[in-house]
C-alpha cells in the first residue's frame, strides 16, 4: 500500500514539476512573443510618426486605415502626432488625425485644440485650469507658442484667456512666443504671428536661449520682410548669440547679402513711434493717469471691447466714472483706441470729453486736421506712429474719414502710401470701406495695386481679390480699370 502510494506520489511530483516547466516554458514564451510584439509595436508607432511628420498623406493614411488607434501615438517626448502634424506645417494630416481622435472619442489638450482651432475647447479647459496657459507643454511652450509655431490664427484668443506674450516657462524650449514664430514652416504663419505678437506687446528684444533673438530668427530665414519687422518694432541690430554673432555676422556666414546691406544700412529704417499715445488730451494738457488699481482687468477688457461699437453699453459700463475712459484690455488696448479703428466718431468724441488721449492716430480717425498738424509739428517722428494691434497710421485714413485730405497731409510729412502690417494697405481697407475717392488718390499717388495683405486670408489678397470676394462690385470696376485685372501679386519686401 505504501509502495503504491509512493508511487502516486512520485507521478505526482513528476507531473507538478513537468507542468511547472511546461508554464514556465510556456510564460517565457508569451513574454518573448509580447516583446516581439511590443517592438513590433513599437517600430509601426515610429514609422507612422515618421510618415506624419514628412507629410507622407499616403502612408498616414494607410496606417490609420489598418489601426485607427495609432492616430493618439506620441513621441518620446509626448508630442502627440497631431503636434507633429502641424508643428511641420502638414495641416491636411493635423486635421485627419484630429478627425480619426474625435472618431475614438478621444480628448484634446489646450494645445492640440488650439492647433485645431476648437475654440470652445480651449476656452473650457483654460477656464477648468488657468495655469495651462502659463505652461510648458511638449511642444516646446505655452499655447500662445504652440499657435505662434504652427500658423494658429486667432491668437488674441488666447491673449484674451490670460496668455503672456513673453511667457517662456520652465520645461520647454526656453523661446518667447515671438521666436518661436520664427521657427513657423509657413512664410505667411511667421509674418503674421510676429506682427500679431508685437503689436500687441510682445518684446521684441526678450531673453532666448543661446542669444537667439528674434532678429536672428529672421535672419535664418534670409527673410527681407520679417527683418525690417523686428527693426521697425525696435530690434537690437548688435545683440549677439552664443557664437558671438550679431545678426549682420550671421547673414554674412549665410551669404545672404541682401540682408547684410539691410542689416548695415538698418539707421535708414523707420522705428515705430507711439510718443502721442498717452500724452495729451483733447485740449493738449498733458495726460495725468488715473489710479485704476481696483479696477479688474476683466472690467477694463468689457469697457474696451464695448468702445468699438456697442454705444449704449459702454455709457452703461461706465456711468459717471469718467476715469475708466483709461481702462485697458489685456491687449493692453486703450478703450479710444478700439474706437479708433473702426471709425466710430461718436464713441471717440465721448471718450475725449471723459479725458481720453488725442493720439495721433485717434485725430486721424477723426480727421481732425488742426490736431493732427499740432501733434507732427510737436514730433515729427509720429509720422511713424502705429496704432493698437499695430495698424498703420495711413490706415486710420479709411477707417475713419476725412480720407483724401488726411491722406494728403500724412503723406505730405512722409508717410508711405503702401504703408502696410502684414501686407495690408490703406488701399486694401478703402476697399472694405468702398471709399473710391481715396482709392483713386492713392492710385494716382503710386499706391501698390498688387500687394498681397494676410489679414483676412493665409493666402494672401491683392486688393482686387479682396473686392471680389468681399462682392465690392463698385470697387472691382475700379481696380480693373486701373489695371489690377493682370497685376502681378506683389509680395515685396516694404
Amino acid at each position: 500500500m505504501r509502495d503504491s502510494e509512493s508511487t502516486k506520489l512520485d507521478r505526482r511530483s513528476a507531473l507538478q514539476v513537468l507542468g511547472g516547466s511546461l508554464l514556465a516554458a510556456s510564460c517565457t514564451q508569451l513574454r518573448r512573443s509580447d516583446a516581439r510584439g511590443n517592438a513590433s509595436r513599437t517600430i509601426e508607432i515610429d514609422e507612422f510618426l515618421r510618415a506624419v511628420e514628412h507629410g507622407d498623406d499616403a502612408a498616414v493614411r494607410a496606417a490609420l486605415a489598418r489601426d485607427a488607434s495609432i492616430a493618439a501615438s506620441r513621441d518620446a517626448t509626448s508630442r502627440s502626432a497631431l503636434v507633429i502634424a502641424y508643428a511641420c506645417g502638414h495641416r491636411e494630416i493635423g486635421a485627419l488625425l484630429h478627425e480619426s481622435i474625435v472618431e475614438l472619442g478621444g480628448a484634446l489638450d489646450i494645445v492640440e485644440a488650439t492647433l485645431v482651432e476648437d475654440w470652445p475647447t480651449v476656452e473650457r479647459l483654460a477656464t477648468e485650469n488657468p495655469a495651462v496657459l502659463r505652461a510648458a507643454h511638449p511642444i516646446g511652450g505655452t499655447p500662445l507658442y504652440a499657435g505662434a509655431l504652427t500658423n494658429s490664427g486667432s491668437l488674441y484668443r488666447l491673449r484674451s484667456l490670460g496668455c503672456d506674450p513673453d511667457d517662456a516657462p520652465e520645461g520647454g524650449s526656453g523661446r518667447t512666443p515671438a521666436r518661436a514664430a520664427m521657427d513657423c514652416r509657413a512664410e505667411t504663419g511667421a509674418r503674421s504671428a510676429l506682427v500679431d505678437l508685437l503689436g500687441n506687446g510682445s518684446d521684441v528684444n526678450a531673453a532666448q536661449p543661446c542669444g537667439d533673438s528674434v532678429l536672428h530668427g529672421a535672419v535664418q530665414r534670409r527673410s527681407e520682410m520679417l527683418v525690417r519687422l523686428a527693426i521697425r518694432k525696435g530690434a537690437d541690430v548688435s545683440a549677439r548669440d552664443a557664437d558671438g554673432r550679431t545678426p549682420r555676422d550671421l547673414a554674412e556666414s549665410k551669404d545672404w547679402h541682401d540682408g547684410v546691406r539691410l542689416l548695415e544700412g538698418h539707421a535708414t529704417l523707420p522705428r515705430d513711434d507711439r510718443s502721442s499715445r498717452f500724452a495729451f488730451d483733447a485740449n493738449r494738457t498733458p495726460i495725468q493717469w488715473p489710479d485704476m488699481s481696483d479696477v479688474s482687468r476683466a472690467r477694463q477688457s468689457e469697457i474696451t471691447g464695448a468702445s468699438h461699437v456697442m454705444f449704449d453699453r459702454l455709457r452703461e459700463l461706465m456711468g459717471n466714472e469718467k476715469r475708466l475712459t483709461f481702462s485697458l484690455s489685456t491687449d493692453a488696448e486703450l478703450a479710444i483706441e478700439a474706437s479708433a479703428h473702426i471709425g466710430r466718431r461718436d464713441i471717440l468724441r465721448f471718450h475725449l470729453d471723459c479725458g481720453a488721449p488725442m493720439s495721433l492716430p485717434t485725430a486721424t480717425s477723426l480727421g481732425d486736421l488742426a490736431a493732427m498738424k499740432w501733434l507732427l509739428e510737436w514730433r515729427p517722428s509720429l509720422i511713424h506712429e502705429r496704432g493698437a494691434h499695430d495698424f498703420a497710421l495711413l490706415w486710420y485714413a479709411a477707417l475713419g474719414g476725412g480720407s483724401v485730405e488726411v491722406a494728403e497731409l500724412l503723406v505730405a510729412h512722409g508717410a508711405d502710401v503702401d504703408q502696410e502690417s502684414d501686407g495690408v494697405t490703406t488701399l486694401h481697407w478703402c476697399v472694405l470701406r468702398e471709399d473710391r475717392d481715396l482709392a483713386t488718390w492713392l492710385l494716382e499717388h503710386g499706391a501698390d495695386i498688387g500687394a498681397v495683405g494676410y489679414k483676412w486670408s493665409r493666402r494672401g489678397q491683392t486688393p482686387l481679390e479682396l473686392a471680389r470676394a468681399r462682392k465690392k462690385d463698385a470697387m472691382t470696376k475700379l481696380l480693373v480699370d486701373a489695371g489690377a485685372k493682370g497685376a502681378a501679386r506683389h509680395r515685396g519686401q516694404r
